[in-house]
């Protein structure tokens, strides 16, 4: 896949608000179109990697992009108000203008990926890098064998695009993709429970010729690495990525 230009990175571009969709209590999907041709026709970026979005007169946040790195010229940003910046983000309307710049990070690695079972596991707002690796993936099935994403929350309706993922599960089976959504500590959710870790010996992936992306809170890691390789995953083939507001 095509590299954004580091010599580019440090510009800013305006961007104009599409459209937003709200996918929890606190959580906002944005979508955001270059206002210059060129940018939109040039600009890259790799899955894992973020923006810095900027608000006239507010201030700055990286942002991890959460869209298809095959979408030219548009991008999606899921936001949760979290401080003075990101309420006001949240506050913005489709036709308003913010500020980008990157994009930044090193992403992930996705010739490594190739040719690989996928098994994406998701904590928090780990989702929300954790898409764009998704979308690719979508975008170039052929190139992947079969995907697993682990999504979890500490309750059922925090869960990041639970909605998107379950509307999936019609075609899911017949693409090789498994979906589960598991939550941690909520009586009242009706759906699978317990932590990711706990649920990664039922996952329809082979350990031993798979590539992992993790994304989530950093005290996650430890426990997800050791029952992974003990389960025989290479820990040459095991990626994360921290939580991005």
């Amino acid at each position: 896949m095509l590299k954004p230009d580091p010599m580019k990175t440090y510009e800013t571009h305006k961007c104009r608000l599409l459209r937003v969709y709200d996918l929890t209590e606190h959580e906002k999907l944005f979508l955001f179109r270059f206002d210059d041709p060129e940018i939109a026709q040039s600009w890259r970026f790799m899955p894992g990697q973020f923006v810095e979005l900027s608000l006239l007169g507010h201030g700055e946040v990286p942002i991890s992009i959460c869209s298809s790195a095959r979408r030219m010229g548009f991008f999606e940003l899921c936001i949760r108000e979290a401080g003075r910046v990101t309420s006001e983000i949240h506050k913005l309307k489709p036709g308003d203008m913010v500020r980008i710049r990157g994009p930044y990070g090193n992403g992930f690695p996705m010739d490594r990926f190739y040719d690989r079972d996928l098994l994406l596991v998701a904590a928090g707002l780990g989702m929300a890098p954790l898409r764009s690796v998704f979308l690719y993936a979508l975008d170039n099935r052929w190139l992947f064998g079969n995907i697993t994403i682990i999504n979890s929350s500490k309750l059922g309706k925090e869960l990041l695009f639970a909605k998107e993922l379950e509307a999936m599960k019609d075609i899911a089976t017949a693409e090789n993709i498994e979906i589960i959504q598991t939550a941690t500590r909520d009586p009242a959710w009706g759906g699978l429970t317990g932590r990711a870790p706990t649920h990664l010996d039922k996952v329809n992936v082979d350990p031993t010729k798979c590539t992992a992306a993790l994304c989530g809170p950093p005290r996650m890691y430890k426990s997800m690495f050791e029952q992974m390789i003990a389960l025989g995953y290479d820990p040459r083939y095991i990626f994360v990525n921290l939580e991005r507001r």
